[in-house]
């Protein structure tokens, strides 16, 4: 039996489609990318020859899904995955952010790109850096030194919390999520609902796996999860997806997708991302990642982060 190519999968979606008065267009790798014969296999498609043609939409549907395909119906689904933008801040504000990948994928120069628009998008931004990342971003730098929150719990800076135990660092950022978000119930009750960005790096060390369920937990669960409703938002990232609550993944409408280490996080990326793409997770060099937003998503490779062409601290009105 002769195994159809991708051309004529398609062909045949739209002959059957065509009955139902509806428009399909499929936003797909290419060809190459797929298979370097540009086949599917043989075992997965010939099941198709003995179906009826009102269930053979919906294995198309199940099939190309799997081999990460996205068949839309144009008259009410979403545009293709290319209109997405490279930042979408106003996405990330109104449905926040994950950002995951390995050691060395590029993950903070991506999340430093991403708050630079923010700072040009005049959105005030805090920064919780467990590792020094961040010690040379232009922003003013406040080293904790205790879990305490003795400091001013200013904005458009970076809390440098490398010095604090893991339990401690938990106490720090939950008090001060606690405390930016009854700021902003109060802001928004007088009609002055503000535009924040709070950036959690290695976030499996603040929210681990099934920590949002917790009653230790209660207030940073009320931040991820009510936060926006009062113009409040969050970019976590990690490199340790297998670690990380589920919720919190679920929670984030934008998330990019860095190279993968691990059957573990591989297979939890399964959860968000169809077989072919968590499959070429794998295989990324640094600074090339999917952008997922909702049902789109789109291939990127991100510029290296440069100083210089972050605004300055006057720029953000930071003192």
């Amino acid at each position: 039996m002769t195994t159809p190519t991708q051309k004529e999968i398609i062909d045949e979606a739209f002959k059957i489609n065509a009955q139902r008065n509806h428009k399909i267009n499929l936003n797909t790798p290419t060809t190459q990318e797929l298979k370097e014969d540009g086949t599917f296999n043989e075992a997965r498609i010939g099941l198709m020859q003995n179906r009826e043609k009102h269930e053979t939409l919906n294995y198309l549907e199940k099939m190309a899904s799997e081999f990460g395909f996205e068949l839309v119906k144009t008259k009410n689904m979403h545009a293709y995955a290319e209109d997405l933008e490279t930042y979408p801040i106003e996405d990330i504000l109104k449905y926040c952010c994950f950002v995951n990948g390995g050691r060395g994928s590029g993950k903070t120069n991506a999340l430093k790109l991403i708050v630079s628009e923010a700072l040009r998008a005049k959105v005030t931004v805090k920064v919780f850096d467990p590792s020094l990342q961040w010690k040379t971003f232009p922003l003013k730098r406040v080293k904790v030194r205790h879990e305490r929150l003795t400091e001013n719990c200013s904005w458009n800076t970076v809390y440098d919390i490398s010095r604090l135990s893991v339990l401690e660092a938990r106490d720090y950022v939950s008090a001060m999520l606690e405390n930016d978000l009854e700021e902003s119930i109060h802001l928004t009750d007088i009609s002055q609902k503000p535009r924040c960005l709070v950036v959690l790096e290695e976030v499996q060390n603040i929210i681990p796996s099934h920590s949002l369920r917790s009653n230790k937990y209660l207030e940073i669960s009320r931040f991820v999860t009510q936060g926006r409703n009062f113009g409040l938002s969050f970019i976590a990232s990690t490199q340790r997806l297998a670690s990380v609550d589920i919720n919190l993944v679920e929670i984030s409408g934008v998330r990019y997708w860095f190279k993968l280490e691990g059957a573990r996080n591989l297979t939890k990326a399964r959860f968000w991302l169809s077989k072919y793409h968590a499959w070429r997770l794998r295989t990324f060099e640094r600074g090339v990642c999917y952008l997922q937003c909702g049902h789109k998503i789109k291939l990127l490779r991100l510029p290296k982060f440069e100083i210089e062409n972050v605004l300055t601290l006057k720029e953000v009105n930071v003192i």
